[in-house]
């Protein structure tokens, strides 16, 4: 094969090679054309909300305690018992206790004894030394028994009244009205002081709240008083209402997630809802009512590399707009000023749109060959 040959196969070869990548690809653009889905703006009402769960609790609950020791004599209330400020709850056997206040009013009664007779002794001692009748020795020795038996005097008035206070604290009684949720003592058990709570009382379950934990992006949109809707999986077709009623300025940090506590006051009338329930809450943040909308994945479209657009100054890099259809095939940009949103919708504040234009929400690449790509939205542009 000489070198003329050789040449004109190796020309042959690129052309070939060329026709395989090149000549199918020139076909399938020139193949292959966009269909754009459209919406249509229209106005209705949009509804921002934020979406959080939490915990239902009582508005206030108290562990009682005690503050004697002894053996639980008469346990008064159960579970889901009902009581006002000052019921009785447990009684504490009060016999080693009133066994220890009769002593300590026997040293009381000889303490006073000894605090008389040194206290005649000195003040005698006085008008002596006056008229130096005895020496300043003798004088300072009935001071000193004097003092100290002022001393005992007084130790043995302190101990009665703890004995006193003791006793009256061997009946156990309830610090609010309320309701008890729990009861950790049965009668006949020892009970001690700053030991486990014996009951957890709750103020009554008409009025609850609910604590939830909200975003830092989203905590600065929640305000006292905006409306919360809420249910729990124990009746999944009701809904309920509350309102927000605190906004805590404690963070809270969870594997590097920042929230912050939102409590939600409730009412609770009918009894339905309990503590510790999980509610799946809604807060709503604003509402606008028969607002201009387009669909949320408008503003969220790119149009494709092979998109035929109409030539314009509209700066889409960083501005929001949508795309609408154009003449002729073509799509054009619009700027737009985007309002609340509901993640459906979105409200248009601003722009050249109105009622009943068409805005585009997805292109979808048809082929002849028989397969279609869909190009939907794409994360949030601006």
């Amino acid at each position: 094969m000489n070198l003329k040959n050789s040449k004109l196969y190796i020309g042959l070869f690129v052309i070939i090679v060329a026709a395989i990548f090149i000549v199918p690809r020139f076909f399938s653009d020139s193949d292959s054309s966009i269909v754009y889905v459209t919406a249509e703006v229209d106005k209705n009402n949009i509804t921002s909300q934020i979406t959080s769960s939490g915990t239902i609790n009582p508005l206030k609950t108290i562990e009682v305690g005690s503050q004697v020791s002894g053996y639980a004599k008469t346990v008064f209330v159960d579970y889901n018992s009902k009581v006002q400020k000052g019921d009785p709850l447990l009684e504490i056997d009060p016999y080693k206790i009133e066994t220890e206040l009769k002593r300590a009013q026997a040293d009381k009664n000889k303490a006073q004894s000894d605090f008389n007779l040194t206290n005649s002794v000195y003040k005698t001692n006085k008008d002596l030394y006056e008229k130096r009748l005895i020496s300043k020795e003798e004088l300072d020795d009935s001071q000193s028994k004097y003092l100290s038996a002022l001393a005992a005097l007084e130790q043995s008035n302190a101990t009665i009244e703890i004995n006193e206070s003791n006793l009256n604290n061997t009946t156990i009684r309830s610090p609010i009205d309320g309701i008890v949720l729990s009861r950790n003592i049965n009668t006949g058990e020892n009970v001690t002081p700053n030991g486990k709570p014996l009951f957890l009382i709750s103020q009554e379950l008409s009025k609850m709240k609910i604590d939830t934990n909200v975003s830092e992006a989203d905590i600065g949109k929640i305000q006292k008083d905006q409306k919360a809707f809420f249910t729990v999986d124990a009746f999944p077709n009701q809904t309920f209402e509350g309102t927000v009623y605190q906004i805590r300025n404690e963070p809270i940090t969870n594997n590097n997630v920042v929230t912050y506590n939102v409590v939600i006051s409730i009412e609770n009338d009918k009894g339905t809802l309990k503590p510790g329930m999980t509610a799946d809450v809604k807060v709503i943040v604003a509402e606008k009512k028969d607002a201009l909308r387009v669909p949320t994945s408008a503003l969220r479209f790119i149009p494709p590399s092979t998109a035929l657009i109409e030539t314009n100054d509209v700066d889409i890099n960083i501005k929001p707009h949508v795309w609408v259809p154009a003449k002729n095939g073509l799509i054009k940009p619009l700027l737009v000023k985007p309002g609340i949103g509901d993640g459906r919708y979105t409200e248009i504040m601003d722009g050249d749109i109105d009622e009943g234009d068409e805005v585009i929400v997805e292109a979808i690449i048809k082929n002849n060959g028989g397969k279609n790509a869909s190009y939907l939205p794409q994360p949030k542009r601006f």
